[in-house]
């Protein structure tokens, strides 16, 4: 009898164990997108995914100077000591339009990273309520995601993409003369773009015929042939730009912004772009949403003691 009540006794318990076993919520990075209020504006951060860049892909200024400002900025880095970066989209919403500054890249790039749409959809946005996708460039990290499995991803939307980057991207004769590293862009480039085109909502735009509502054009050729910008005014001086490819190492590109990236099409007008870019921000006191800065990637362009620094957004509880 005592040893039945004993036994009794024991199964209570491991069952009472099991029970808050079940409960104990387990714990996780929260979802993917940060909310920033610009002007009139509500601007919706959306993590694509995490990638390591390679050291040897900064260009420009010595491997002991730029390994310095990445300790001394505590970026960092995965199994293969390449620099741990993050890719980002935004999606900026005025009172009349649903605007997405890039899409990220669905199923390019690998298992780490296409979480753009998926975040969307945290942020209580649904793809069909997408009407306006500002690309900033052909490559796939920004591209891809605006379809999936070859379908349009956001079927309601009209996607504009600088005629450059159209033309060189989709150009068999420039896909027969790439490098092994740019030639499987030309077929991922086809395939984003082929529902949009079949359908009548690719925009290929020019400098003198970009119209879209409430947005400038800022030119930023230089990464790709057509690399663009956006200006998104939020009424009364506060206005957001997407900024792209502008930057990718940001420890050492905005105190060092003659540092370059590797795969720049245009290394010098690149280079140059980034310092016209980062004045016009400072300047301007713009908002700014950076595609590979740590996530959210949102804040402004400040001067530091060597060139300019990144100043991030400080979280706020929304209203």
């Amino acid at each position: 009898m005592k040893s039945l009540k004993s036994l009794t006794i024991l199964l209570l318990l491991s069952a009472s164990t099991v029970i808050y076993a079940e409960q104990k919520p387990s714990v996780h990075q929260v979802d993917g997108y940060f909310l920033q209020p610009v002007g009139n504006l509500k601007v919706t951060a959306l993590f694509d995914g995490e990638l390591g860049l390679p050291r040897s892909d900064l260009l420009g200024i010595s491997a002991e100077k730029a390994n310095r400002l990445f300790a001394e900025n505590f970026v960092p880095v995965d199994e293969h000591n390449q620099i741990v970066t993050d890719f980002s989209a935004y999606l900026v919403q005025t009172p009349t339009q649903n605007i997405l500054i890039d899409a990220g890249t669905a199923k390019c790039f690998g298992p780490t990273l296409g979480h753009v749409r998926e975040n969307l959809k945290n942020a209580g946005v649904k793809p069909e309520q997408i009407d306006t996708i500002l690309i900033t460039h052909a490559h796939p990290d920004h591209l891809c995601g605006i379809t999936l499995d070859g379908k349009m991803a956001y079927p309601n939307a009209k996607v504009y993409l600088a005629k450059e980057d159209v033309d060189f991207w989709t150009s068999p004769a420039n896909e027969a003369k790439a490098t092994n590293f740019f030639k499987p862009i030309f077929k991922m480039t086809r395939d984003a773009l082929q529902p949009y085109q079949k359908a009548g909502q690719l925009v290929a735009f020019t400098k003198t015929s970009f119209n879209v509502p409430n947005v400038q054009l800022i030119v930023t050729h230089g990464h790709t042939e057509g690399h663009s910008s956006y200006l998104v005014d939020g009424q009364n001086g506060q206005k957001f730009l997407g900024l792209g490819d502008v930057v990718h190492y940001g420890a050492v590109q905005f105190p060092y912004p003659d540092a370059s990236y590797k795969p720049d099409t245009h290394s010098n007008q690149a280079i140059a772009v980034r310092k016209s870019i980062f004045e016009q921000a400072y300047k301007n006191q713009w908002w700014v949403g950076a595609a590979h800065i740590a996530f959210p990637g949102i804040g402004h362009i400040g001067k530091g003691s060597k060139g300019y620094q990144w100043i991030p957004a400080q979280y706020r509880p929304t209203k």
